[in-house]
């Protein structure tokens, strides 16, 4: 199933893709990149036609689990982040991704996925679909240490899931080689051990920009907003995040399913792209981009 797409975007080219393979530091990633001040208004891309490649997407029963990593989070950040999973789930906006498969005959992604927001504060134990890790891995994170956060979050008591998201999302004084300047979050897969057992495991890397980087927040690059809806920049901005990696996770869990010749997936179509009829919120999505190329000309 293949269809194209006719809007404005950020596209994740050959070069960043490229760019994070070679890196030390990101290794089998695909990154959501800052908005680029130098571009404006961003470029159509050549190619904005979705292809299947042949890999897996995650069409089956899905569930998304939140590792908050470290502690100095602002006290309304994981609220909001919870309050936006448990809204999200089953919402026309992650259900564009339903019309994606595995080719001819085989099942779509489901229009909803399991997530339970934690019935208490913070703790040593899961609670719902949440961990909390107070820093395990040190201050200093790179690819192979985030996949060993989840790796200790699973041996900690989140379940062991190979239909399962991990979203890794570290508070503000947690440093990472490459955020900001070369990327805003990003998602991958590998094989994650625990307890001798190796199973293949999808995640992503969420960072807290909080006041540092108001280049992945796309109300402040595009519009100039000094505030954000909730009051919590860090919170708003991992937000749209979330939902840009979320999306690309079901869609391309292996980075060998869905994506344009250039290498773009679903939500790099239509990153920090932004229309009044559609409000800012990022326009994600297959079912969409129309909307917005009418609204931006």
């Amino acid at each position: 199933m293949i269809k194209t797409l006719v809007s404005a975007a950020v596209l994740l080219s050959a070069a960043n893709i490229l760019f994070a393979q070679q890196n030390d530091e990101l290794q089998h990633v695909v990154v959501k990149t800052p908005f680029d001040h130098s571009a404006g208004k961003q470029a159509k891309t050549t190619s904005t036609q979705i292809l299947y490649h042949g890999g897996p997407v995650m069409n089956q029963a899905n569930s998304v689990y939140v590792i908050y990593y470290g502690t100095a989070f602002a006290s309304t950040t994981q609220p909001i982040i919870n309050d936006f999973l448990f809204g999200l789930n089953g919402s026309a906006q992650y259900g564009v991704n339903q019309t994606y498969n595995a080719g001819p005959n085989t099942l779509p992604i489901p229009p909803a996925y399991s997530f339970t927001p934690p019935s208490g504060a913070p703790g040593p134990q899961p609670s719902g679909s949440v961990y909390w890790d107070s820093y395990s891995q040190g201050t200093n994170l790179n690819t192979s240490s985030v996949a060993q956060v989840v790796a200790h979050a699973i041996a900690g008591g989140l379940p062991y899931n190979t239909n399962g998201v991990y979203l890794v999302i570290t508070s503000p004084d947690v440093k990472i080689g490459g955020f900001c300047g070369s990327f805003c979050a990003y998602h991958t897969d590998g094989n994650i051990s625990v307890s001798g057992v190796a199973s293949h495991i999808r995640y992503a890397l969420i960072p807290d920009p909080s006041q540092r980087c108001g280049g992945c927040n796309g109300g402040i690059a595009v519009y100039g907003d000094t505030t954000t809806p909730n009051g919590d920049i860090g919170a708003d901005t991992m937000t749209d995040d979330i939902i840009h990696e979320l999306s690309e996770t079901v869609t391309d869990p292996d980075i060998s399913a869905w994506y344009t010749q250039n290498g773009a997936e679903n939500g790099d179509l239509c990153n920090y792209v932004y229309g009044p009829t559609l409000g800012r919120s990022q326009c994600c999505g297959r079912d969409v981009p129309l909307q917005c190329a009418a609204a931006i000309g």
